[in-house]
């Protein structure tokens, strides 16, 4: 997944900007989800969701395109 088919994802799936760079932060840069949380601000337990969300959806699209 590159960074232009996350953003693609990302605006589909989270409203905010802010828990959309969190979550990048999370999957491209190795930040855990509470560093991440703490430092977007984000409230506690919202970006692990958001992260499962966002790769449950990657892993939909993959089954999708593999059929």
């Amino acid at each position: 997944m590159n960074n232009s088919q996350f953003h693609i994802i990302a605006q589909r799936i989270f409203k905010s900007e802010n828990q959309r760079v969190a979550v990048a932060a999370v999957v491209f840069d190795g930040l855990s989800s509470y560093e991440a949380e703490k430092r977007y601000e984000l409230p506690k337990g919202t970006l692990s969701r958001n992260v499962r969300k966002y790769k449950n959806e990657v892993k939909y699209i993959e089954s999708v395109t593999a059929a």
